[in-house]
């Protein structure tokens, strides 16, 4: 039900990844950074500690017209982190940049003690409109001509988040691909045409870190496929740019798991009964809860009806199987769906059942 409540941009983009087997999980918004975690849904129950920070860099950090918006996760055992941004503009506002820069490094915080720090992850992903421009001693004139001649190389000579990469200023233990397209600022809305009215730069970016030796005996990885701006975008004055990854995690990993049994019967109007047994290092909360979600649900919001745990007596042990009638008076309609379960000690699912059938009353 909370999926109609989403922010018009991320409903746009679960309609076209939602029908490939994509679950939006978490997104957080500052003004006009919007940023969104989607998985393959078998992935989803694999997922664990989701936690979501903000930091205003705008006005002294009063104002978020700048500023970002981290999400931090683990999957299958190593811990990522997204952050995206958007830094200090202008042709004059290198040093405000690094600022920001080091702004969200210090005031992004995360519950989770290994890595509550942004640079802390196993893998980092830093991506938006950092605002970088050129040195000052390129004209616009000089730019044009090495954007004519495709000339990406002595372009990336003399871009500032390069420099601020080799002096230690900022992104200094980012990596990031080949710059291979032109830069993504300014353009003429609908056009393929700059607006010389100030310099291009490429504003628009997407670096990476990752801790290769964080584990013993086991090396993580990245490898970064494609690198580039999206020319056939051209409502605004950027230009988009996109990038994908492989990345290296541990096979077989498990932690935290909760184990459903498949639904005997469902009937509509009566309900069910749900049997799943706890891994032994799952701890439980009052905020745990087991939610009903269409088959082919998108977004982890879209639960039909959710039913809290049944809490054990103060002072008894943890109980490791449950099994109990949930009453589904809000599902209505027979079809395919699954259970889910949801921790709140650990903002993250647990567990999920393989399809089973509600059918309608006979």
């Amino acid at each position: 039900m909370d999926a109609l409540f989403e922010e018009p941009w991320t409903n746009a983009l679960r309609e076209v990844v939602g029908p490939h087997n994509y679950v939006r999980v978490t997104g957080e918004r500052l003004q006009g950074i919007v940023t969104n975690i989607f998985v393959k849904r078998h992935h989803l129950p694999h997922l664990r500690d989701i936690h979501t920070s903000v930091v205003r860099t705008g006005f002294g950090g009063l104002w978020g017209n700048k500023g970002a918006t981290s999400i931090r996760f683990s999957l299958y055992g190593c811990s990522v982190c997204v952050v995206n941004c958007h830094l200090a503009p202008h042709d004059a506002g290198y040093k405000e940049r690094v600022d920001h820069f080091n702004a969200i490094v210090d005031g992004t915080q995360f519950p989770v003690q290994e890595t509550s720090n942004i640079l802390y992850h196993d893998y980092v992903f830093w991506l938006g409109d950092m605002n970088f421009r050129f040195e000052g001693h390129m004209t616009t004139e000089g730019i044009a001509k090495f954007i004519t001649d495709n000339n990406w190389s002595r372009l990336a000579e003399v871009d500032e988040l390069k420099q601020a990469q080799k002096s230690g200023d900022a992104f200094s233990m980012f990596t990031e691909g080949p710059l291979t397209f032109p830069p993504t600022y300014k353009y003429l809305e609908d056009t393929q045409e700059y607006d010389l009215m100030r310099r291009p730069a490429w504003t628009d970016r997407i670096l990476h870190q990752v801790h290769v030796d964080a584990y013993e005996n086991v090396k993580l990885g990245v490898e970064q496929t494609t690198y580039e701006a999206a020319q056939e975008y051209r409502q605004s004055d950027h230009r988009p740019v996109r990038a994908h990854y492989k990345i290296k995690m541990f096979a077989n990993h498990e932690e935290r798991c909760v184990h459903f049994e498949q639904p005997s019967s469902w009937v509509i109007g009566e309900g069910g009964l749900v049997k799943f047994t706890l891994d032994s290092d799952v701890v439980t909360s009052p905020a745990d809860y087991i939610a009903i979600y269409k088959v082919d649900f998108t977004s982890v919001h879209q639960y039909v009806i959710y039913m809290y745990l049944p809490q054990p007596p103060p002072g008894s042990p943890q109980p490791r199987n449950f099994e109990f009638m949930f009453n589904d008076e809000l599902l209505q309609e027979a079809g395919m769906y699954r259970l889910l379960y949801y921790s709140g000690k650990y903002s993250c699912y647990l567990g999920m059942s393989d399809p089973f059938p509600a059918l309608p009353q006979s």
